[in-house]
C-alpha cells in the first residue's frame, strides 16, 4: 500500500531545510520539462529551482563558480547561467525590475568533439585533431549564412575558445568547402560574415514553445499562449515506421556536425520503392506463390515480402506486373 503518492521535496521547506516549516512556492511551467520554482515577497522574486531542459545542449556562456555552493546538490544539477536565464525571462514576463545577464549578446554555441570519421571525410582543418573539441555556432534563418550559402552547403565550426568575450569575433571554417569566415554579431549588409543567434535570441523563443504531448483544455492542439489544465492526447497507431528519436542525444554528448541534420532518420527501405495496395495483394494470394513464381520468373521470397507489405524497386515491380499480365491473358 502506498502511503504517500506525492513526495515532499526539501525545497518545499524554508531554506530547503526539512527540519524547518513549509513555505509558499510559486511555479511557472512552459511545458512538461520546462519549469521553474520561485518565492515572491515585497514586489520581488527569488528563484529556487529551474529546469535546464531545452538549454542543456548549449555551451555555458559563463564559467561555473565551483567554490559556490560546493555541497549543494541542486546547484550541481542546475548551472548558474540557467537560473539567470529564467530570472531574466520571468522578470520580463511578470513586469518586475529586470536583471539582464552580461552574456545575453554572446553567440549561442555548442561544444562538440571530433569523434566520428564523418568529419574526417570532409575538409577537416589542420587544427582539428581526432577527439579534440570544437565550437559549433547556432545559425537560424537565411540571414545567418554568408551570401550563396544555406544549411545544405554550410557547416561552420571554430576553434575551441574558453574566453567567452572572444566568441563574437572568432574565425572558423566551412567544412563543406574549406573556406574561412568570421563571426559577427552585427548584421553584415554584404553577407560576407557568419551571423549566429545570440543567447538572447534563443531565450526569446524559449517561453513560446507549445506543449506537443498534451492537448489544450478545450481539446485542441496546444499553442504558445495555451494556459490551464491540459488534457491527455490520444494517439492512434496506423502504419508502423521505425524512426530515430525526435531529439538526438548527440547534441548533449558532443558529436560531429553531421549528426545535427534535422531530417528524421527512417530505418528500412527508403529508396524508389513501390508497395502493392491491399486489393492487389489479396488477388496475388489467391493466385498462389508457385503460379506467381512461374509467371514472373521470380523466387518465393519476393512474393512473401509483397504479401507482408514490403516494397520493391519500381523497375522490378513493372517487370513483375508485365509477366503476371501475360500469364493471365
Amino acid at each position: 500500500m502506498i502511503r504517500n503518492i506525492l513526495k515532499i521535496e526539501d525545497i518545499s521547506h524554508v531554506d530547503s531545510d526539512p527540519t524547518k516549516p513549509y513555505r509558499q512556492l510559486f511555479g511557472c511551467a512552459v511545458s512538461a520539462k520546462r519549469y521553474t520554482l520561485f518565492t515572491e515577497s515585497k514586489n520581488n522574486i527569488s528563484f529556487e529551482k529551474a529546469s535546464g531542459h531545452g538549454l542543456g545542449y548549449l555551451l555555458a556562456p559563463k564559467e561555473r563558480n565551483v567554490s559556490e555552493d560546493a555541497g549543494d546538490d541542486e546547484s550541481e544539477e542546475t548551472p548558474e547561467w540557467v537560473l539567470e536565464a529564467w530570472e531574466y525571462l520571468l522578470r520580463k514576463q511578470f513586469g518586475y525590475h529586470q536583471k539582464r545577464p552580461a552574456w545575453l549578446k554572446l553567440p549561442a554555441m555548442m561544444r562538440m568533439v571530433m569523434s566520428s570519421p564523418n568529419v574526417l571525410r570532409t575538409g577537416r582543418p589542420d587544427w582539428l585533431a581526432p577527439f579534440n573539441f570544437f565550437l559549433f555556432p547556432i545559425l537560424s534563418g537565411i540571414e545567418g549564412y554568408p551570401r550563396g550559402y544555406d544549411k545544405s552547403n554550410f557547416q561552420f565550426i571554430t576553434r575551441p575558445e574558453t574566453d567567452r568575450a572572444k566568441w563574437s569575433t572568432l574565425k572558423g571554417i566551412n567544412l563543406r568547402d574549406g573556406r574561412t569566415f568570421q563571426i559577427s554579431m552585427i548584421p553584415d549588409p554584404k553577407q560576407r560574415k557568419v551571423f549566429p543567434d545570440s543567447f538572447q535570441d534563443i531565450l526569446n523563443q524559449y517561453l513560446g514553445k507549445s506543449e506537443v504531448k498534451s492537448l489544450a483544455p478545450n481539446g485542441t492542439a496546444c499553442e504558445a499562449t495555451t494556459k490551464g489544465l491540459l488534457q491527455r492526447a490520444k494517439i492512434v497507431a496506423r502504419r508502423v515506421v521505425p524512426v530515430g528519436k525526435e531529439t538526438d542525444r548527440h547534441w548533449e554528448q558532443g558529436e560531429d556536425p553531421s549528426m545535427l541534420d534535422s531530417k528524421i532518420q527512417i530505418f528500412g527501405h527508403t529508396g524508389k520503392l513501390v508497395v502493392a495496395d491491399e486489393d492487389e495483394t489479396r488477388e496475388w494470394r489467391k493466385i498462389g506463390v508457385r503460379k506467381l513464381m512461374r509467371a514472373t520468373k521470380t523466387h518465393a521470397g519476393v512474393h512473401l515480402l509483397d504479401f507482408a507489405g514490403r516494397g520493391r524497386a519500381t523497375a522490378n515491380m513493372r517487370v513483375f506486373r508485365t509477366g503476371l499480365a501475360s500469364a493471365e491473358s
